[in-house]
């Protein structure tokens, strides 16, 4: 998907602009989609650093609303493309809020978090298409969320993630892969995309230290905790057992899954935690990776009141971005609301 191959194909102004012309009359979604990611390798803030999972999300949004704006079984358009207004991106926006993706029969409304997302890709496309000089950039806003950031993506109570590690403690190979997986995002603060692109060559155990790529490419050093270390060091000898011949991710495949002894990916292991949490009994809204990060943060805040440590040690470059974490520990509030009992 992040191939620079197709660039060649927008390289001349004039070309460019004849191509996506045709393009948008023709319902050549291929060859939008292409032209869409020629612009955010070449001329987005990332460019070429832009994250696959980021083509891969935008792409998506576009096909949604191509599928929206002219209909594939359709002979013409609901909307021309080159010619949407802002009005027309609202009422794009208000289907996803009520009817969900027009890519899935079995679609449910979309939460604004997503929407957001879906807007951003699709005004994106729209700059790819000013950029050709084929249209104009239509101007819309995402619905705002009324629930809290804290609320929507909450931490992981102390007491679930204890049950979940001691659940994970067992010789099976599996179980310790992911619980030191687990540890990493929920003690390190490592997101789910940093854990599955670890290499043995970004570990310093004479330092303790993980050297960590984050978003946008940002390179920040973690400190691991000793009994952190020591679970590290003894994922690395039993992996030598599993690993191919050359692979150099932290993290692999086991059982019988499909590249045994290859690098993971994000799907892979997050369907691993799903499924960890579904046989604990853990209730819905603990499902997912980030959340153990949101914990790591927690416990970064919890233990040194500042914010400024918790920001270097998440690799946030905005310290109000950490902020959240002092509104997540929940074990605070249960004091507060305890100590209302004895008064």
């Amino acid at each position: 998907m992040s191939s620079l191959v197709p660039l060649a194909n927008w390289h001349n102004p004039s070309k460019r602009r004849l191509e996506a012309i045709r393009a948008a009359h023709e319902r050549d979604e291929a060859a939008l989609l292409e032209l869409h990611q020629a612009y955010l390798l070449l001329k987005s803030r990332k460019r070429a650093a832009t994250s696959p999972k980021t083509l891969e999300l935008y792409q998506v949004a576009v096909r949604d609303y191509l599928a929206w704006a002219w209909p594939p079984e359709s002979p013409g358009p609901r909307v021309e493309i080159l010619k949407a207004t802002g009005d027309d991106l609202d009422r794009w926006i208000a289907e996803l809020q009520t009817q969900g993706s027009h890519l899935r029969p079995d679609a449910f409304a979309l939460r604004p978090g997503s929407i957001a997302t879906y807007l951003a890709a699709v005004r994106s496309f729209y700059r790819a298409l000013a950029w050709a000089g084929a249209s104009q950039v239509p101007q819309s806003h995402a619905p705002r969320d009324p629930t809290p950031a804290h609320e929507r993506r909450p931490a992981l109570p102390l007491e679930l993630y204890r049950r979940l590690l001691a659940y994970l403690e067992s010789s099976e190979p599996a179980h310790r892969r992911d619980r030191l997986a687990v540890r990493l995002m929920g003690e390190a603060g490592l997101r789910i995309s940093e854990v599955v692109h670890l290499k043995l060559q970004d570990w310093h155990p004479a330092e303790r230290l993980l050297e960590v790529r984050g978003k946008g490419g940002k390179l920040r050093s973690v400190p691991l905790s000793k009994s952190l270390t020591e679970e590290l060091e003894a994922w690395l000898q039993l992996r030598l057992a599993h690993v191919k011949a050359g692979e150099n991710h932290v993290f692999v495949n086991l059982g019988g899954r499909k590249g045994h002894g290859r690098g993971m990916s994000e799907k892979a292991l997050r369907e691993s935690l799903n499924h960890h949490y579904r046989t604990l009994g853990f209730p819905s809204r603990y499902y997912g990776a980030h959340m153990l990060r949101h914990t790591a943060g927690t416990r970064f805040y919890k233990a040194s009141r500042d914010l400024h440590a918790t920001a270097r040690l998440l690799g946030h470059a905005n310290v109000n971005t950490s902020a959240i974490y002092a509104k997540m520990d929940l074990e605070g509030l249960f004091a507060v609301v305890d100590r209302l009992e004895e008064a």
